[in-house]
């Protein structure tokens, strides 16, 4: 039975894992971001290998259930490319949250 009350949602148990993963991710990227930074540009490429070296930290934590960390990352029926071009997501209707977060510390991280 769903946690909702007359409209209201209430935070359930499986959202509150979901939120705390997220923010594991959210956590952990700045670092790794900075480490790739010196590239200059953001390319589809680089963001699938930074995303994969931000699940792996993210997973190695034990904190998170696998299943819920695959939630995150970005399917490869999105069809994001795998190339050295800018990583653009004008056109995509889902950014995954890795990406998100990856984006953001991207533009943060000096």
């Amino acid at each position: 039975m769903p946690d909702i009350l007359y409209g209201h949602t209430v935070l359930s148990p499986i959202m509150n894992h979901f939120e705390a993963a997220e923010s594991s991710i959210v956590e952990a990227t700045p670092a790794i971001v900075a480490k790739h930074r010196a590239a200059g540009i953001l390319t589809w490429k680089l963001i699938h290998q930074i995303e994969d070296e931000v699940m792996h930290e993210v997973a190695q934590s034990g904190k998170h259930a696998p299943a819920l960390l695959r939630m995150l990352k970005a399917s490869p029926m999105l069809g994001y490319p795998k190339d050295d071009t800018p990583a653009d997501f004008t056109g995509h209707d889902v950014m995954p949250a890795t990406f998100s977060a990856i984006q953001d510390a991207w533009n943060r991280v000096n």
